[in-house]
């Protein structure tokens, strides 16, 4: 969204939360969680805003799980 010139950043930050039945607080919220938060944003929502905004829900997250990562978390979950 912050590439977007601003007057259609600002019809879209009105749009959204609309779309996915939220105020546009809780979109405020949703647009500044930070990878270390214990927050996150309900996946029906993601998908919607990502099919809104024409990418994929991925495109949109802000942290990325290596292989390794899930293969430890594997292992752990197994003992």
């Amino acid at each position: 969204m912050w590439q977007l010139p601003m007057w259609e950043y600002k019809k879209v930050r009105k749009e959204i939360p609309k779309l996915i039945g939220k105020t546009l607080r809780t979109f405020d919220r949703y647009c500044t969680i930070k990878a270390d938060e214990f927050a996150d944003i309900p996946a029906q929502d993601l998908d919607i805003i990502a099919s809104f905004l024409n990418c994929t829900a991925n495109d949109l997250k802000n942290y990325f799980i290596n292989k390794m990562g899930i293969i430890q978390h594997k292992n752990t979950r197994q003992l």
